[in-house]
């Protein structure tokens, strides 16, 4: 390394400039990760106990403002580039995704939670599958997306989560690659020995976050039919990393 040192210049500043990013930024990462899920859960329960029922039926005017850019590109002629380049699903999907915990309706954990997150998966996808359909017939994708929205803020405001669309327009979700959730899983928890070991942190909480976050990355891997290749990473990782624990 020392060789290497003298032969590069500033390896040094560079190695310094890593190891600070996988170190603190890494750590900071990863707290941000595992925070955000209780989080979300803590801001809607905190908004509806101040009475804010805005925040519970903001996402409403999300889904509502989609039907609009839907509108326009079937209204529109000459300037249909311009609207059909606005539409973006980026917040209509969080919105769907974090249906179940702002409407205020299902306990933080009930059973319900499931079935619920599964449904939300297949509308999500019913979404974007409406979306690139745009390119190929704008006007009845854009009926199409429309549509959908529609139908998923009005059946939102009854409080019918596990029905924000209809079975016929359902579509499964495509399953994260399990050498991409591979990959993932490896990089978070060598984050999280680099920054227990520069931060003094002791062994059973880096550990513990290890385990947490291959929870995290492979909580729906009993239906992609890899919930035992999620334990092996488990074992293979904590082994690696934690050597006789």
């Amino acid at each position: 390394m020392d060789e290497l040192a003298e032969q590069v210049p500033y390896y040094s500043d560079a190695k310094g400039l890593v190891e600070w990013a996988i170190g603190d930024i890494g750590a900071g990462g990863v707290a941000l990760l595992l925070m955000a899920y209780p989080m979300r859960f803590v801001m809607a329960s905190a908004a509806r106990m101040c009475g804010a029922g805005g925040f519970t039926f903001e996402r409403v005017s999300v889904w509502v403002g989609l039907i609009g850019q839907c509108a326009d590109i079937v209204r529109s002629s000459g300037t249909r580039d311009h609207h059909l380049s606005s539409v973006s699903l980026r917040l209509p999907v969080m919105r769907v995704r974090g249906a179940r915990i702002a409407r205020g309706t299902v306990p933080i954990f009930s059973r319900r939670n499931g079935p619920l997150k599964a449904h939300a998966a297949e509308v999500v996808e019913a979404l974007r599958g409406a979306e690139a359909a745009l390119d190929k017939e704008p006007q009845k994708a854009a009926r199409d997306l429309g549509r959908l929205a529609l139908t998923i803020s009005e059946r939102y405001a009854l409080g019918r989560l596990g029905a924000l669309l209809d079975e016929g327009d359902l579509k499964p979700p495509r399953r994260m690659g399990d050498a991409l959730r591979l990959s993932i899983t490896a990089v978070l928890v060598a984050v999280i020995v680099i920054a227990s070991a520069r931060h003094g942190v002791p062994e059973p909480a880096a550990i513990a976050a290890a385990v947490v976050v291959v929870a995290i990355l492979y909580q729906s891997a009993t239906a992609g039919g890899i919930a035992g290749v999620g334990l092996i990473v488990i074992e293979i990782l904590l082994n690696a990393f934690f050597p006789g624990k």
